[in-house]
């Protein structure tokens, strides 16, 4: 079983990846990286568990899935059977990883990282803190292709995004890089 804090579908390129994506959120992080947006993840064994089938059952109408975190690496043996899966019929693999690929232990770990399609490694560093680089918080974290559809991928740094969206419940959702103008502005409508 897989530990996710959660799961959904993505079209944002410049975010999560090319196509339409299921994206996953696992659950549970070794590294914590010092201002991590998502230290919430950090715990292991608090989200939902899941089997691989189970998620490969949502991927039939979609480009293929990023596995995101929290560390997803952390979960290795979980996943690679689901890896495994996704790319016998086709399916692209996008990883965000806190590791380099010199520091990967496990043999499910480096399988993970040389079936993914793209590879997006290295701790979160404050003091490096980029938004305007695609798929990366900060300036020291590198992007790796393999071969396959995203060989020739260019990245398209530059810009930052950020989605804004309110859920059922009137609750802001914000996803992406934050400016320090927006999280200024998003203080001021979250102060009770």
């Amino acid at each position: 079983m897989i530990n996710i804090h959660k799961y959904y579908f993505v079209e944002n390129e410049y975010l999560y990846g090319p196509g339409k994506r299921l994206l996953l959120f696992c659950q549970g992080c070794s590294l914590h990286c010092q201002g991590c947006v998502n230290q919430h993840l950090w715990e292991f064994g608090k989200g939902q568990d899941i089997s691989s089938d189970e998620i490969f059952n949502l991927c039939s109408d979609i480009d293929g899935i990023t596995l995101h975190g929290g560390e997803p690496l952390d979960q290795s043996e979980e996943l690679l059977p689901l890896v495994y899966q996704l790319k016998k019929i086709n399916k692209t693999v996008i990883l965000f990883t806190g590791y380099s690929y010199k520091e990967l232990k496990l043999a499910s770990q480096k399988k993970i990282w040389r079936l993914s399609d793209i590879v997006v490694a290295g701790r979160y560093v404050a003091s490096k803190r980029n938004i305007y680089l695609q798929f990366r918080g900060s300036s020291n974290q590198r992007i790796y292709t393999h071969k396959g559809k995203y060989e020739n991928y260019k990245v398209n740094d530059g810009k930052s995004v950020t989605l804004l969206s309110l859920n059922k419940n009137g609750q802001l959702n914000v996803k992406g890089f934050k400016s320090n103008n927006l999280q200024d502005i998003l203080n001021i409508f979250t102060k009770k």
